[in-house]
């Protein structure tokens, strides 16, 4: 008989999230259970196969040769077992039970103040919210309904386009002062850069000014906000996350002006689910009053 034929493909799910987690550690946090069972499921796969699937490597986990060749057929199989629990879930109807999310990583968009509108109109959805930028997350039913900044909605989803959010350049006032200069090209520049979406500011920057010096990268808006107001150096933020009483100084204005547009996204699978389509009228209304406050249609 194969050796295949006595593997214990519920392992499968363990020596994917290390797959894509890169250690032991990140896939547990996935998978919410220990660091140790994580280890023994695989340990206990590998045996079973009679293979190697990672090189244990000090900065991670590497897949094999084997170890690719079976992430390809695993993620046939957890495709299609979820394309059936989409499928036969059951009460698709009921406004209840669980709803994942899952918006932009780099905290462009502050979702509080919606969610708990939604959560007083329908109590019994339990909101699961992530922060991510991988559009893997529904083809794997890792979310529901997704929030992503991209030019190129996936043509296999149910996209819808909510608006376009606006980035301006900033600095501080002593920033200004201490550099005591007008040209971009003397500027010292700070860097959002969202994994996932289709801006790449710095090759932009350096399409114009090609010794343009970038002397700080994050995938958190928050974080450059602040070293803005710190006096690091200017940068391109969107007013939607600026306090309304912030000093900082736009800087200009007809040259630089990027919008990234906004999409939210579901599996086809989930359009008769009601909390899902339920979530999603609420949410496009939502970003409608936001665009139309900020006086950005």
């Amino acid at each position: 008989m194969c050796k295949y034929a006595q593997m214990d493909w519920s392992h499968l799910e363990y020596f994917l999230a290390v797959a894509r987690a890169g250690s032991l550690s990140a896939a547990a946090k996935r998978l919410n259970v220990r660091h140790s069972t994580v280890a023994r499921r695989l340990d206990k796969l590998e045996q079973e196969l009679q293979i190697r699937l990672f090189d244990r490597l000090s900065r991670g986990y590497r897949l094999t040769e084997h170890g690719l060749a079976l992430q390809q057929q695993a993620m046939k199989v957890e495709g299609q077992f979820n394309q059936i629990n989409r499928l036969f879930s059951g009460r698709e109807g009921e406004l209840s039970g669980s709803l994942k999310i899952t918006k932009p990583s780099g905290g462009v968009l502050n979702m509080a103040s919606m969610l708990t509108q939604f959560h007083r109109l329908h109590p019994n959805i339990d909101i699961h919210l992530t922060a991510s930028s991988a559009l893997s997350d529904l083809t794997s039913m890792e979310a529901d309904v997704a929030l992503r900044f991209t030019e190129h909605p996936p043509q296999n989803m149910i996209a819808r386009k909510l608006g376009a959010i606006p980035f301006y350049l900033y600095a501080s006032q002593d920033y200004l002062n201490h550099v005591g200069s007008q040209d971009p090209s003397q500027w010292e520049w700070l860097i959002w850069q969202e994994p996932g979406n289709d801006l790449d500011v710095e090759e932009t920057l350096k399409e114009k000014y090609p010794n343009v010096k970038i002397i700080l990268r994050s995938n958190s808006n928050n974080e450059i906000y602040q070293a803005v107001c710190a006096g690091m150096g200017v940068s391109l933020l969107t007013p939607l996350r600026l306090p309304k009483e912030h000093k900082l100084v736009r800087l200009l204005p007809a040259q630089y002006q990027v919008r990234i547009n906004l999409w939210l996204l579901s599996h086809p699978d989930l359009r008769n689910r009601a909390r899902v389509n339920v979530f999603k009228d609420f949410i496009i209304e939502q970003i409608q009053c936001l665009f139309e406050t900020n006086n950005l249609q």
